[in-house]
């Protein structure tokens, strides 16, 4: 469990590095215009073919890392329920042996008990 949990970890770490990655890319985009504003010139529109990539990107990062989280959780609750049924197939096998186990014992001791009443009676006749 522990190793399903650093990934979880190191995912979110990813995660929070790209949005502050994009909040840091927008906030130099903002300086900028507003340098060139004060300044007295005209700003310069960003490309727009290149901001809508910068965005798919982003996105496309970030689902990248959903899927991983995703299949971390499904493999780690998988590895649980293995460990679960596992563990109930060897419950259930040993209450078989035992209950077979003492089934036998029982029937030993019934067959004893008949035998030492039988010898019993043919000494007593």
């Amino acid at each position: 469990m522990t190793a399903a949990t650093d990934q979880f970890a190191d995912i979110a770490k990813r995660g929070q590095t790209l949005v502050t990655e994009s909040v840091r890319s927008w906030t130099d985009t903002v300086q900028g215009f507003a340098q060139q504003i004060s300044g007295g010139t005209r700003p310069q529109l960003p490309d727009a073919g290149a901001a809508v990539d910068r965005v798919f990107d982003f996105y496309e990062q970030l689902l990248g890392q959903q899927r991983e989280f995703a299949k971390t959780v499904v493999g780690a609750s998988t590895s649980v329920f293995d460990q679960v049924a596992e563990s109930a197939t060897r419950a259930a096998e040993t209450v078989g042996e035992q209950v077979s186990a003492a089934g036998t014992a029982e029937n030993a001791g019934a067959a004893e008990k008949t035998a030492s009443s039988r010898s019993t009676r043919s000494t007593t006749k």
